[in-house]
């Protein structure tokens, strides 16, 4: 039986903004990292049941989680890829009925922390014909995408395989950002290219796929803003460049 250190599971909240409501039933909360410039996001779905899915968990504060428990009960919580786990355990000891879903490459790295009941490929729809999980291809299972069918169109939920920073001040922008060419526009980021892309050629096609989806109103990434101005072109664009 997997044992969580208590410091996991405390609930330790970082800086966050307010939530931002995008569709009728899909919000997005940024919030701080730990010691990093770069700020992460968490997206909530809520379900055909009322229910939420949790994409990307961010712990809230007390406001925030009673806004959050105001929309629906936590029933989901996907972990995206094995890197953004900071407050997986956190989410569980909170709700102790909430079903972990993550990648299937990054299974076990995410169950370091927290118990998996599912993976991308293991399930597909959580109850519901709305939300659908695929894993990325080119990426070796480590990281997928979901999509959200809302009533204003179709939203494409990534995590790091592609960012979306502006360029900031500072020592980390400059080598980060501009050195490495990492901030400035959507774009596969040289961390991922080293860390998660396994052919080039396989993501180049999946992204050229997604940019196809039907009504695609929106992309949203864990570090960066919304690509809501032709998400389908940017996402053409950023294939272009692998």
């Amino acid at each position: 039986m997997k044992t969580t250190r208590t410091s996991e599971t405390d609930w330790r909240v970082l800086q966050h903004d307010a939530p931002q409501q995008l569709a009728d039933n899909l919000w997005r909360v940024e919030g701080a990292l730990d010691g990093m410039a770069l700020r992460r996001c968490m997206v909530v779905v809520r379900l055909a049941s009322g229910d939420l899915l949790l994409h990307n968990g961010v712990a809230l504060d007390e406001a925030g989680m009673a806004w959050l428990e105001a929309l629906g009960r936590p029933r989901w919580l996907v972990v995206p890829n094995g890197w953004h786990r900071r407050d997986a355990a956190r989410y569980r000891a909170r709700y102790p009925d909430l079903g972990v879903i993550c990648p299937r490459a990054a299974r076990k790295k995410v169950a370091d922390k927290v118990a998996v009941d599912a993976t991308y490929d293991d399930l597909p729809r959580p109850g519901d014909d709305a939300v659908t999980f695929e894993p990325i291809d080119g990426l070796g299972g480590l990281e997928g995408v979901m999509r959200v069918t809302s009533a204003d169109g179709a939203t494409l939920v990534f995590n790091d395989a592609i960012f979306n920073l502006p360029h900031g001040k500072g020592l980390f922008w400059w080598f980060y950002g501009r050195v490495l060419g990492n901030a400035g526009a959507p774009k596969v980021t040289s961390i991922t290219r080293l860390l998660m892309v396994k052919d080039r050629g396989a993501l180049r096609a999946h992204l050229e796929r997604l940019a196809e989806t039907p009504d695609l109103r929106r992309v949203i990434v864990a570090h960066g803003g919304v690509i809501d101005d032709d998400p389908a072109g940017v996402l053409r664009a950023v294939g272009a460049t692998l």
